[in-house]
């Protein structure tokens, strides 16, 4: 079985060492063998930048998008991590997710539930039908799904609902929201050659907005973020780590900026508390820009984040998270080179749960549950589907074992079972107060929200 992103997930934080398998060794033969240079001066190039010289990896220059980020950083100075990380995961035609080449499942870089199992799908085709019915059941029921892929997850949604024979599956229009162009296509293919069978809509990114239900799994951990470094003599005790270029003009290098007031401020504040002298964190900023967008999808259902992430304090931890938590994933495996082969690999750091629904409130989203991905599958008919896989009509010995293996992930509270999951209600005050209502909680919402720290 390939390793997942899951153990990124874990409770109570791990080190960084053991959050998953982690080795920068040569990837084979079709890989650049990389040479890790372990340094350890610290040498002033200005009053404001830093170059960092420890860990380091020297590389060569063997594709295009090196060239090109390498090209701006030479006119423009030392970028920050979310510019790198902007063009190393969606530079068209050479960015990690915009390419052709399969990045998710056995294949790929890593695996997702959706790509392990249908279980997750049919979880959440209960939890849209008991939407759909709070909603007073509208015409039109939209799944938007940010990172939809080559819909795995929305495939196994409609299975289920076809499965249960919920009158949702006449209202469902599927909306997947993807910047890969060739996964696109892969699930408008799936999804048209389903619709004999009475398969719902496909509707583009452009289309009005209607009742439904937004679902990111696994998606708000790749969204740029920026890279900060405590420093006690810095402004506000932050200063930003930068990417720049080392001495020969080809090898790229972590460079330190110092924040003016204004900025180190608002760093300061995201934070909510000093970080450690030394001390890495992650920040994105994103987040309220893309729920945002997300309110202008839907006008009113349920907002369903999926992914690795804690709050806050426990992310800044310093007896823990030292390091941070970013980390760049290829062929099945993680490395805390954060730089080399842009293009050519996953990047992603733990979401910041404070930060999230912070930003949900700011757009006035209304908590409904904050619970874990295993306690969601439990409270949504597991049970249920777990009898209907091992001894229904269709039950097979290697079905049993692909199930048993999926639990063993999907369940397991140091793994995907322990990845967080955030619902969200968006609509009129009645709308939301049905979705969050405790007495009568959605299906695997029970579990209690979660202090905003």
């Amino acid at each position: 079985m390939p390793t997942s992103r899951s153990q990124r997930g874990s409770a109570p934080p791990p080190q960084r060492a053991s959050r998953r398998w982690c080795n920068p060794a040569d990837h084979g033969a079709t890989r650049r063998r990389l040479r890790l240079l372990t340094e350890t001066e610290w040498r002033w190039s200005s009053p404001a930048v830093v170059t960092i010289g420890a860990n380091r990896v020297a590389h060569t220059m063997s594709n295009e998008l090196d060239l090109r980020i390498n090209a701006e950083i030479a006119e423009r100075g030392a970028i920050s991590f979310s510019r790198f990380m902007e063009r190393a995961l969606t530079e068209p035609d050479l960015g990690y997710y915009v390419t052709e080449r399969v990045r998710a499942g056995r294949e790929g870089d890593f695996i997702t539930a959706p790509e392990l199992h249908s279980l997750l799908g049919s979880a959440l085709a209960r939890i849209a039908t008991d939407v759909w019915r709070r909603l007073d059941e509208p015409a039109r029921f939209r799944w938007v799904e940010y990172g939809a892929g080559s819909g795995a997850l929305a495939l196994a949604l409609i299975a289920q609902l076809r499965r249960d024979g919920s009158p949702l599956i006449n209202a469902l229009e599927i909306q997947p929201i993807d910047v890969n162009t060739f996964r696109s296509e892969e699930l408008r293919n799936a999804v048209t050659s389903e619709q004999q069978n009475g398969a719902p809509a496909l509707v583009g990114a452009e289309a009005q907005p209607t009742a439904g239900m937004v679902i990111a799994n696994e998606y708000l951990d790749a969204l740029p973020f920026n890279i900060y470094v405590g420093r006690a003599n810095a402004a506000h005790g932050v200063s930003e780590r930068c990417v720049g270029l080392a001495a020969d003009g080809l090898t790229r290098a972590w460079v330190e900026r110092e924040l003016d007031a204004s900025e180190a401020q608002r760093v300061a504040e995201h934070f909510g508390a000093p970080l450690a002298e030394g001390q890495l964190a992650e920040a994105c900023f994103t987040f309220d820009a893309w729920l945002h967008e997300v309110t202008t999808r839907i006008t009113s259902g349920l907002v369903a984040v999926i992914d690795y992430g804690r709050d806050g304090v426990t992310l800044r931890d310093a007896s823990s998270r030292m390091a941070g938590t970013a980390l760049a994933y290829q062929g099945h495996r993680a490395t805390t080179d954060l730089l080399s082969e842009p293009g050519e690999r996953d990047l992603t750091a733990h979401v910041d749960l404070t930060a999230l629904r912070r930003a949900a409130a700011a757009v006035g989203l209304q908590p409904v549950a904050s619970t874990s991905q295993a306690a969601l599958l439990a409270g949504a008919g597991l049970d249920d589907e777990v009898d209907r896989l091992r001894r229904g009509p269709e039950a097979t010995l290697e079905g049993a074992i692909a199930l048993r293996s999926a639990l063993a992930h999907l369940m397991n509270p140091r793994g995907m079972g322990g990845f967080a999951v955030e619902l969200f209600a968006l609509g009129t005050p009645e709308h939301r107060s049905r979705m969050a209502d405790p007495a009568n909680p959605l299906p695997g919402a029970a579990a209690p929200i979660r202090p905003l720290v």
